[in-house]
């Protein structure tokens, strides 16, 4: 009975798996436009802006995906994210319980690291313009740590955030595309956003490279956390797509 109901499904369906699948790699410069940190119930507000300059630095972000049947996108995201900043701030700080004194060199480190599962399905498909919505679950390593001579305290957590995603893509020409990702929610007591724009070039039909601007913004206002930044980066990344077409049942 089993091998009759077998060879039925055989002579009856033809079922055809178009996937893509592609490895991304991005990097550049990463600059700080906001970082406003304050640990502890009665903790001290500072920045890693104006009273600790955090200066340019170098970033890596990994996601690999595949496009199945040019309609639904899956990608894991790994984006590590540290910095480290040094100087002195005129003022006492209250930092998670333990008061740092003023005028001593002071070693910050702030750590975001990403990691995000995203699914996107694409609504709107043809010659000139793609379009998608859909969900990611983000996981986030995140928090900051302050020493100097005398203290060490350090303030890092785990958290998960569901966000909305949107990808679109505005073909220009036959090699040359518009790429826009939107990820990002909006809540009471926060926000996480992740937004890219950049142009996309074919070198071959298995190799694209792309120049962008990034905006990571957002932040939690917590009762014993607040912390709020907007971070730019200025990229570039290369595409590595493999694609393949399985007739996994002939008719």
């Amino acid at each position: 009975m089993k091998r009759f109901l077998f060879v039925l499904i055989c002579l009856t369906f033809n079922l055809s798996i178009n996937a893509q699948t592609f490895v991304n790699i991005e990097s550049g410069v990463l600059f700080t436009g906001l970082n406003n940190i304050r640990n502890g119930t009665n903790g001290t507000l500072f920045s890693l802006k104006n009273d600790l300059s955090t200066p340019p630095s170098p970033f890596l972000r990994l996601r690999v995906g595949f496009l199945l049947n040019n309609k639904h996108h899956f990608s894991i995201l790994y984006a590590p994210l540290k910095s480290l900043v040094t100087g002195t701030i005129d003022r006492n700080i209250l930092f998670d319980g333990k008061y740092f004194k003023a005028n001593i060199p002071l070693e910050a480190v702030y750590k975001f690291n990403s990691y995000r599962l995203t699914y996107n399905r694409r609504i709107t498909d043809n010659d000139k313009f793609k379009f998608g919505l859909g969900l990611s679950a983000k996981i986030r390593d995140a928090g900051t740590s302050l020493k100097n001579k005398e203290l060490l305290s350090k303030n890092f957590s785990v958290g998960f955030v569901p966000l909305i995603n949107v990808l679109a893509n505005w073909n220009i020409s036959q090699k040359a595309v518009i790429d826009f990702l939107g990820e990002g929610i909006i809540a009471s007591k926060g926000r996480a956003i992740d937004l890219s724009l950049s142009g996309r070039y074919s070198f071959t039909k298995s190799l694209q490279g792309n120049i962008g601007y990034r905006l990571l913004e957002g932040g939690a206002n917590g009762t014993k956390r607040y912390n709020f930044i907007q971070l730019h980066f200025i990229f570039a990344s290369l595409n590595f797509s493999f694609k393949k077409t399985v007739n996994s049942i002939k008719r």
